[in-house]
């Protein structure tokens, strides 16, 4: 252990935050994740390998727990989108089903990671000591209203034809 993580959680770490910055880049310069694309590709691998690991990681959350099953999520929603992009299972809803599902995948990252990070910074007094504290609720609340905005958007941009998933 280095700094109270074990060496999966340091991986997890290491992984998950590349994968949330690749994610977050392809949402603001591309408006989509395509997973069919090199950093489209290298968010899918980062997510999924952190997805995985997290199910690993009990020392810091003394069992399964919500940001367990935030993992699962995430994983069911890259499998769910892979699946729809290659059958057109859903007819014309298919690629906003598509996109919503990995854009999604961003979200549930965010989620345990503000937990997290807001449980360990500053080292020696932490923002906040429990998961349900208030400033996690607000950064919990933000992030459901900026996934919102960024749904309809994406909604608008498929159905106006601004979209090529491809």
């Amino acid at each position: 252990m280095y700094g109270g993580i074990s060496l999966i959680g340091w991986f997890h770490t290491i992984i998950g935050t590349a994968g949330i910055i690749s994610g977050i880049y392809l949402l603001v310069r591309y408006k989509f994740i395509n997973i069919w694309s090199s950093l489209g590709m290298f968010y899918i691998i980062c997510t999924l390998l952190a997805s995985g690991s997290s199910l690993f990681i009990f020392s810091a959350t003394g069992g399964f727990n919500d940001a367990h099953i935030l993992s699962i999520l995430t994983i069911l929603a890259i499998i769910a989108a892979y699946t729809l992009d290659r059958f057109s299972l859903f007819g014309f809803l298919t690629k906003y089903l598509k996109e919503l599902a990995l854009s999604v995948t961003i979200l549930f990252s965010m989620l345990p990671t503000t937990a997290e990070v807001l449980k360990r910074v500053p080292p020696k007094n932490p923002f906040v000591d429990l998961i349900y504290d208030p400033l996690i609720m607000k950064f919990y609340i933000s992030y459901l209203v900026i996934y919102a905005v960024l749904a309809i958007y994406q909604i608008f941009l498929i159905k106006g034809g601004s979209y090529n998933d491809k």
